[in-house]
């Protein structure tokens, strides 16, 4: 407790003991690590870097808007049930021509989606047997009735991976002459 010219005793505010001013700092403040109250060194816990660290805003803004692919998704329900591996599909009111994309969904939920490999038009109503399979005659060609019925059996080109029943959804995104994208 010897004297020391210019080294005098202050009071720590923070803990009450009496110590040489030598031995005080600043307590940082946010903004300014060192514009604080005179304390003792021993009882200021250093600051963290990242202490005041606030965050920036994002620029949500797109540098290039792209817009959508159109909206011109068609839907239609089967005619007939499609098993695993099959590849022609029946219905009607939709119009589709060869490379159109077809999706088919299938009875797991699943959309099964492939390309029209051939369109054939039909203009009279396909037989279909007691399960509601197309009937076929000896050459592979769909037997029809004799009424003025119009529609389109679709040859797809990749096999369906899984049954698809009679009444469950057609999906034709390339309608009205629109291009797929």
């Amino acid at each position: 407790m010897a004297y020391i010219q210019g080294d005098y005793w202050a009071i720590d505010p923070i803990t009450g003991g009496k110590f040489r001013i030598s031995e005080f700092v600043q307590a940082p403040t946010k903004g300014n690590e060192n514009t604080g109250d005179w304390v003792y060194k021993g009882a200021v816990d250093p600051v963290h870097p990242q202490e005041y660290v606030t965050g920036v805003e994002d620029d949500p803004s797109v540098a290039v808007a792209i817009p959508g692919v159109a909206n011109a998704m068609g839907e239609t329900t089967l005619q007939n049930n499609v098993v695993v591996n099959e590849q022609l599909l029946f219905f009607v009111s939709l119009t589709v021509v060869e490379g159109d994309p077809i999706g088919v969904t299938m009875n797991n939920g699943a959309t099964f989606w492939s390309f029209a490999d051939e369109v054939e038009t039909l203009t009279g109503t396909p037989l279909v047997d007691s399960d509601s399979n197309l009937v076929l005659d000896g050459d592979g060609n769909v037997v029809t009735a004799a009424d003025p019925y119009k529609g389109y059996l679709v040859t797809l080109n990749t096999p369906i991976h899984g049954s698809a029943d009679m009444g469950n959804a057609v999906y034709l995104p390339a309608l009205d002459n629109e291009e797929w994208q």
